[in-house]
């Protein structure tokens, strides 16, 4: 293999390098003419975000009952969420973080290598060579296994929710699972094995099988069945969960985990769960649609109409 001429391609590399720097500081220069900092600090501290973010559990608390009602009409955005929550929030979180930290401080290098007057006078050939010398120094800092592998998590996250929205078997065994996630909790609180206590973990595995031997076969069967199952009891999670909580910080309620363990706070989480399952699987077979909520929730319709579009140009 010694042997073998090889081709010399670094000149082909240099011009990329040197345009990465002139590309990086072209953009540095753009977000400080225009003060992008300055304004995205600025809209951090707008009033508005700030009462959003002290009501985060009323808002929260909305979208669940969002969800109860309608929850369905959104099948991409609430397959995919659930999917990435699910299986990918934790691996992905891990990996960009890693990379984004590695991202700073190749930043800071090139931060560091700002172009002066005597570099402004210098001719192509050698100011291209200090623009490639500066990115070099950059990646150095870069680590290419961790942004390899935040890159491949990212599509992966892709493509298993592109996989979820096509439908077939991985769509029903993703909403059953789902479903499953949601509801064990409550129907643990209603069951109990006291002749069994010692296998505590084996009798909590033996009703989270108990409820895919009920709910994949409904999944199966109706489609529709099963995704508003999956729809009502993810806004009944988030309706309970949160506005209990926002009314506990209000003073209307003494102990928010206390209520959501009792048995209001179940019967609060079952009834929604069946009234959101009803109302939404006789929305979807009698195909009624959002009628007039379609106005407020045009955002959401066009974030689902891309995720649909993305899924479709991916099959």
């Amino acid at each position: 293999m010694a042997d073998i001429p090889k081709l010399n391609v670094a000149p082909f590399v240099t011009v990329p390098l040197a345009l990465a720097k002139t590309g990086y500081q072209f953009v540095v220069d753009l977000m400080a003419k225009h003060a992008v900092a300055d304004k995205l600090a600025a809209a951090k501290d707008h009033k508005v975000v700030t009462q959003a973010a002290s009501k985060k559990e009323l808002l929260m608390a909305v979208l669940g009952l969002v969800l109860v009602f309608h929850g369905a009409q959104f099948k991409n955005m609430l397959l995919c969420s659930q999917i990435f929550v699910s299986f990918l929030y934790d691996r992905v979180k891990a990996s960009v973080t890693a990379a984004y930290s590695d991202i700073q401080t190749a930043q800071e290098k090139l931060q560091a290598d700002q172009p002066d007057k005597s570099n402004a006078k210098k001719d192509g050939a050698d100011k291209r060579k200090e623009d490639a010398e500066a990115t070099t120094k950059a990646l150095k800092a870069l680590s290419s296994e961790k942004l390899s592998a935040a890159a491949v998590d990212i599509l992966g996250a892709f493509m298993a929710c592109v996989l979820v929205i096509q439908g077939g078997l991985a769509q029903k065994i993703a909403i059953a699972n789902s479903f499953v996630n949601l509801v064990i909790d409550k129907v643990e609180a209603l069951v109990e094995f006291p002749d069994h206590a010692d296998i505590q973990a084996w009798t909590g595995l033996f009703v989270r099988l108990a409820l895919y031997a009920i709910v994949l076969p409904l999944t199966f069967l109706s489609g529709s069945l099963g995704l508003a199952m999956n729809a009502a009891a993810c806004g009944a999670y988030l309706a309970t969960e949160h506005g209990v909580r926002f009314l506990a910080s209000i003073g209307k309620v003494s102990n928010a985990e206390d209520f959501l363990a009792s048995k209001k706070g179940l019967v609060a989480a079952g009834g929604l769960i069946a009234v959101g399952t009803f109302w939404q699987f006789w929305s979807l077979t009698a195909g009624s649609g959002l009628g007039y909520f379609a106005v407020l929730y045009f955002p959401a319709i066009a974030i689902e109409a891309i995720i649909g579009w993305l899924a479709g140009a991916s099959a």
